[in-house]
C-alpha cells in the first residue's frame, strides 16, 4: 500500500531525502523549543501540558501541511495532507486503535497482578476527575504530536527515499532514542528502551496497514490512558498522569518495569510480540483501511 495519497501531484523539485531531513529538523525545533518553554512552567500543573500538546501539534502540522503544497508540489486539503482525512473510516480507525491500546496494556497489567502484585487505590473527588480529565487531554495531544512527527510527513519522505523498512526501522529506533531521557530509562540496552522501539515498530505497522494516521493515533492514545489514568502507571517514566487511580506494584524489574513503567517490563516484550500480529488482522478488513484516491 502506497504511503501518500498525492492528488495530481507535480514532479517534486526537492528530493525526498532531503525532504526527510527539512521535515526532521521542523520537528526537531517544535519539540525543542516547546519543550524548553514547558520546562519553564510549574511541573505539579496539567494544563501547561495540554497547551504544549496542541500547540506543538498544531506547529508541526502547520509545517508540514506547507512541506506538501511547496516541497511536494501537492494540492490536497489539510488534513488529508496529514494522512489524517475526516470520514467514517477515520472513526473506526481511531476508536478501533484506542480500544487496542487499552487492551494491550490491559494484558501487561493482569501479568502483572498474576506473577506479582498490583494494587489499586480509588480516589474519587472532583479534584482528581478534574485532573484525570487535563491528564487524558495532555496524553492526546502528546500521542498525536508524535504520531505526526514519528509516522507522519517525515516517515512518507524517508520511505519514498530509503524503502518503507528501513523507514519503519530507522524512525522506531529514533522513537526509543527520544525516551531515553526519560525518569527510570535505564539506557540503551535496556528492557525500556527496545520495547518503546517495538511500540515504534508496531505503531508504522498500524500506519502502513490502515493508510493514515488514526489507527496509530488512537492505539498510542489508548495505550497511554490505559497506563496513566486507568491504572495510574508510569507513563514511559512519567507519573503525573495518576489521579483518580494510583497503583502500587510489587515484583521484579522484569516483571513491573520498575520506575520506568510497564513498557521497560519482559511481560510488556511478549505483549508487543503478540500484538503485532493482532494488528495485522485487525486491519485486513477494508473498511480500516484508507486507500489513495486514484486520478
Amino acid at each position: 500500500m502506497s504511503l501518500s495519497t498525492h492528488h495530481g501531484a507535480s514532479p517534486a523539485l526537492v528530493p525526498a531525502g532531503l525532504r526527510f531531513l527539512i521535515a526532521a529538523l521542523w520537528a526537531f525545533l517544535i519539540f525543542r523549543g516547546t519543550g524548553i518553554v514547558y520546562d519553564l512552567l510549574p511541573a505539579h500543573n496539567l494544563i501547561p501540558g495540554v497547551l504544549y500538546g496542541i500547540l506543538g501539534s498544531a506547529l508541526l502540522g502547520a509545517g508540514f501541511f506547507f512541506f506538501v503544497r511547496v516541497l511536494d508540489g501537492v494540492e490536497m486539503p489539510p488534513m488529508l495532507s496529514l494522512s489524517l482525512p475526516l470520514d467514517r473510516t477515520a472513526l473506526r480507525q481511531w476508536a478501533g486503535g484506542t480500544a487496542l491500546g487499552v487492551v494491550f496494556i490491559l494484558a501487561d497489567a493482569v501479568a502483572i497482578a498474576v506473577f506479582g502484585e498490583l494494587r489499586l487505590h480509588l480516589h474519587l473527588n472532583r479534584a482528581a476527575l478534574l485532573r484525570a480529565f487535563l491528564g487524558a487531554a495532555m496524553l492526546l495531544g502528546g500521542a498525536l504530536m508524535e504520531e505526526l512527527a514519528f509516522r507522519g510527513y517525515p516517515f512518507q519522505k524517508l520511505a519514498e527515499s530509503f524503502g518503507t523498512l528501513w523507514a519503519v526501522l530507522l524512525l522506531a529506533a529514533l522513537f526509543g532514542a527520544v525516551h531515553l531521557a526519560n525518569p527510570g530509562s535505564a539506557g540503551w540496552r535496556s528492557c525500556a528502551f527496545f520495547n518503546t522501539l517495538a511500540v515504534g515498530i508496531l505503531f508504522a505497522l498500524a500506519r502502513i496497514r490502515s493508510g493514515s494516521l488514526w489507527l496509530p493515533f488512537g492505539m498510542h492514545f489508548g495505550w497511554n490512558l490505559c497506563q496513566g489514568i486507568f491504572f495510574g502507571l508510569p507513563v514511559s517514566g512519567l507519573t503525573q498522569f495518576a489521579s483518580v487511580v494510583t497503583t502500587r506494584t510489587h515484583g521484579p524489574a522484569l516483571l513491573t518495569g520498575g520506575l520506568y513503567g510497564p513498557e521497560a517490563s519482559a511481560t510488556c516484550s511478549l505483549v508487543l510480540l503478540a500484538a503485532l500480529p493482532i494488528t495485522w488482522l485487525c486491519t485486513a478488513s477494508r473498511r480500516m483501511q484508507h486507500r489513495p484516491e486514484k486520478h
